[in-house]
């Protein structure tokens, strides 16, 4: 199976000399133990290796393919929607009747994604008009938002598909929907979908394509079959969906919603409803890529700047993930067996005090508030001394 996926490239390990036993008629080498290759890929931050936005080449097999990414607009071809009232009185088709109408303006376009083989042919052109993205973002925000290119961030070989995210919003501004699209060696659009809203309590998730085909575009987890995973639970709000491996999701959510009301100034207004019964049941989940729960726990060390963030550290010479929850401690989550969670509170741990060990590694997490240094022996991934530093806010 193949899968061109934009990580960054892991130098190969280096091997000693093998050990040679000399004898008088010959020399006899002794087998070499295969070396591991460390495992340094934090699959929670994908690094993509394709500069977004940009024309890009890629490999199928030993042949390089180029990608040409286009986006346009027609000032000629005027568009007009009814907002449901995301859309400001910026971009009012009159603004004189807009209160009454609700009509605004904006103007046609699109994308165009075109495939060349390694001898500069045509595979195919596909383009995508504002109308396409209709469905999955809203017409409104669509008709006026500006045209961006697309970003490949993978091919699947075995699917023969390629996948793109395109962002849509309203121009100068926070809003904007994250789309995933997933195109097939013939140009035929396999699927279009929604990711997550941008700019204001958006999930701590990117989208990815994954070894097996399965695209996360932080909404649910779409297999090369069609059928999907919804992360997205009633009476609650998606807070982080980050992979730990090919195959395993780690996922966050703050149970509750938004009620409306009306106020100072009559005006429409939200407020977040916790779920009182839901308080001390568990929020965070492993799961597999079928949906299957493989661990659970309640995890509240997640804090939102715009977006929602997940503090949290990969540390590869212990494989494991470890997420900050600044009033209690980390969570330790074993890559090589993710159903492997364990607490480790900061009253079980030493308080750092100089010299650092010579087997420890440091390593450094923070929040909006807070910032810690933890030293840990890679024999014993759970076993750590910390330090509170001065958060980075307040060193301004």
């Amino acid at each position: 199976m193949l899968l061109l996926a934009a990580c960054e490239p892991q130098r190969a390990a280096e091997q000693s000399t093998p050990p040679v036993a000399q004898r008088a008629a010959k020399t006899v080498t002794a087998p070499t133990n295969p070396v591991a290759v460390p495992d340094t890929v934090d699959a929670s931050r994908p690094r993509y290796g394709y500069q977004p936005g940009h024309d890009t080449t890629f490999y199928i097999g030993q042949q390089r393919y180029r990608l040409l990414l286009r986006a346009e607009t027609d000032s000629t071809k005027p568009l007009v929607a009814v907002t449901e009232g995301i859309v400001g009185p910026f971009y009012a088709e009159d603004t004189a009747t807009f209160r009454l109408t609700h009509r605004v303006r904006g103007y046609e376009g699109g994308q165009t994604i075109t495939l060349l083989d390694p001898t500069g042919r045509q595979v195919f052109r596909r383009h995508l008009a504002k109308a396409d993205f209709y469905n999955t973002v809203g017409r409104d925000i669509v008709t006026v938002s500006a045209p961006e290119r697309p970003c490949f961030i993978g091919y699947h070989a075995p699917s023969q598909t390629l996948v793109f995210t395109i962002p849509v919003g309203i121009p100068d501004s926070d809003v904007s929907r994250n789309c995933v699209l997933t195109v097939g060696l013939d140009g035929r659009v396999r699927q279009l979908t929604a990711g997550s809203w941008m700019g204001g309590e958006g999930p701590d998730c990117e989208a990815q394509l994954l070894a097996d085909g399965t695209v996360l575009n932080c909404e649910e987890l779409r297999r090369p079959n069609g059928t999907s995973v919804k992360l997205k639970k009633p009476d609650a709000s998606l807070i982080a969906a980050l992979p730990l491996t090919d195959t395993t999701l780690f996922t966050v959510y703050r149970y509750g919603h938004y009620r409306e009301f009306l106020g100072a100034d009559s005006l429409k207004d939200y407020e977040w409803v916790a779920a009182k019964h839901l308080r001390n049941a568990p929020n965070a989940f492993v799961l597999n890529t079928q949906g299957q729960i493989r661990q659970q726990f309640r995890y509240a060390g997640y804090y939102e700047v715009l977006d929602y963030e997940v503090p949290r550290r990969y540390v590869w010479q212990t494989h494991s993930y470890y997420l900050l929850d600044e009033a209690r401690g980390v969570h330790v989550l074993d890559k090589h067996n993710p159903a492997r969670v364990t607490e480790v509170r900061f009253q079980q741990m030493q308080r750092f005090r100089n010299p650092q060990r010579p087997d420890e590694v440091r390593f450094v997490m923070e929040t909006e508030t807070a910032r810690f240094a933890f030293y840990v022996d890679p024999a014993q991934p759970t076993s750590l001394r910390y330090q509170r530093m001065e958060a980075a806010n307040n060193q301004l």
